[in-house]
């Protein structure tokens, strides 16, 4: 009886972790066939960052990254106004790719963000 409640409550903790990382690490997936439909993901993803509507600044990032063997994106440069690079920078890391053929590649992409008061 005593190995099953801590064989029971090794489980439980296993399930809670495994619960706690998957919300501070949720990944998107992108679905893409081509460098173009990639970019187009990317962009439909990126919504208007919160730090960005107190300035109500539009302006658009240079973002240069990386898709690894596995399909996560690795950011190799952003450029652009800091309240916009800092965001794209923080969401591109949780983006995998899902088709095999983009995966070993570079890109880089225009991302435009326009300020719109709601």
């Amino acid at each position: 009886m005593k190995n099953f409640k801590i064989t029971t409550a090794a489980l439980i903790l296993v399930l809670i972790f495994s619960a706690n990382i998957s919300q501070a690490f949720p990944a998107i997936k992108a679905t893409a066939n081509s460098d173009q439909e990639l970019y187009t993901a990317i962009q439909q993803l990126m919504e208007y960052p919160e730090q960005g509507k107190a300035h109500g600044a539009s302006g658009y990032v240079l973002t240069t990254f990386h898709v690894d063997e596995e399909g996560w994106i690795t950011v190799k440069d952003v450029q652009g106004k800091k309240v916009f690079t800092d965001y794209v920078k923080s969401q591109l890391d949780s983006i995998s790719i899902e088709n095999p053929d983009l995966y070993g590649k570079n890109y880089k992409i225009k991302i435009q963000f326009d300020f719109q008061d709601e």
